[in-house]
């Protein structure tokens, strides 16, 4: 995927300072890991750069709340002094996951109803 194509996306959205405040040579390669990482789970094909773009932004925020590396070594529920963490789904975005099914299902032959004679 072309870095330009998914930067100027980013750029484009509100809420975005956390990812467009990094110098761009970072912002480059949180990108490229979010890709890879989406990569090792779906067809290529179905990676667009907003879904690269979502994804590098989770990927950002949870690490800026550090609890992306709780997550990454399976931690489940986390407790602390009046305070408990669950942990549920893995490290791929929600809004990620459901544009990849919405694409998939796209592709999908759309079955029509027949009716046939039985002889």
């Amino acid at each position: 995927m072309v870095f330009s194509e998914i930067d100027a996306y980013l750029h484009s959205l509100f809420y975005t300072d956390a990812y467009t405040e990094l110098p761009a040579d970072i912002r480059e390669k949180i990108a490229f890991t979010a890709e890879d990482m989406l990569i090792n789970h779906y067809d290529e094909a179905l990676l667009t750069p907003k879904i690269i773009g979502i994804q590098t932004l989770y990927m950002i925020e949870g690490e800026a709340e550090e609890f992306a590396k709780f997550k990454r070594h399976g931690v489940k529920s986390l407790g602390l002094k009046g305070m408990s963490f669950s942990f549920e789904g893995g490290n791929i975005s929600p809004e990620v996951v459901a544009l990849i099914e919405k694409a998939q299902a796209a592709l999908q032959p759309k079955k029509r109803a027949s009716a046939r004679r039985l002889i």
